[in-house]
């Protein structure tokens, strides 16, 4: 039976860092200053959230989640409120199997339209397979509502024929890097600040 991943509870957030971190190397001459980049191809999300304050039960609640995660033994999934799009009713889906890097030939998407822009969000997969994908270009859909994408990260696997793109609460599956203290203060008000990264 496969794992099931655990998702952030529905809290909300203060404020969040968000950035794509790409694996590359610069070697820079001593002589000349000239700059030789390396790129190794891996790229994953990284985040720093800070939640709102929060008092009594909640405040508990969060923090026996982010202890049972045992620091970064455990992975949970964590829908960026950021990035939702509330009352979307798209519904769209790979079109082809065997499909690599940063574009992806997808279907499902209303005729003749523009239904995501630049700078959109996407997650393809459920539980340990979600990956979290950021639009590049305007999505622009043909007569039979089929359309190309570009986006980034690359894809880390083939998605399957038919697989779903969540675009109305896309998620991003993630590993805390070190264990999250719940900070109490007066009043029972629970402060929580958590820096994590795409479990990979």
């Amino acid at each position: 039976m496969p794992e099931m991943i655990p998702e952030l509870p529905l809290t909300l957030v203060q404020s969040l860092e968000r950035s794509l971190v790409t694996a590359t190397a610069v070697a820079t001459s001593p002589f000349t200053g000239t700059q030789e980049v390396q790129d190794w191809g891996g790229e994953w999300w990284e985040y720093g959230v800070e939640m709102a304050r929060m008092t009594g039960r909640d405040g508990r609640r969060l923090s026996v989640f982010l202890a049972a995660l045992g620091g970064p033994r455990g992975r949970f999934l964590f829908r960026d409120p950021t990035i939702r799009q509330p009352g979307s009713l798209l519904a769209p889906h790979v079109a082809g199997g065997f499909q690599t890097g940063g574009m992806l030939i997808t279907g499902g998407w209303p005729p003749f339209s523009t239904p995501m822009l630049a700078g959109d969000f996407f997650s393809i997969g459920t539980e340990e397979q979600t990956r979290l994908h950021q639009i590049t270009a305007d999505v622009a859909s043909d007569e039979a509502g089929l359309a190309t994408i570009s986006f980034v990260p690359r894809l880390r696997s083939s998605p399957s024929d038919g697989d779903a793109l969540e675009t109305a609460a896309p998620a991003v599956l993630l590993r805390l890097t070190a264990p999250v203290p719940a900070r109490i203060g007066r009043a029972d008000r629970f402060l929580f600040t958590l820096t994590a990264r795409e479990a990979l």
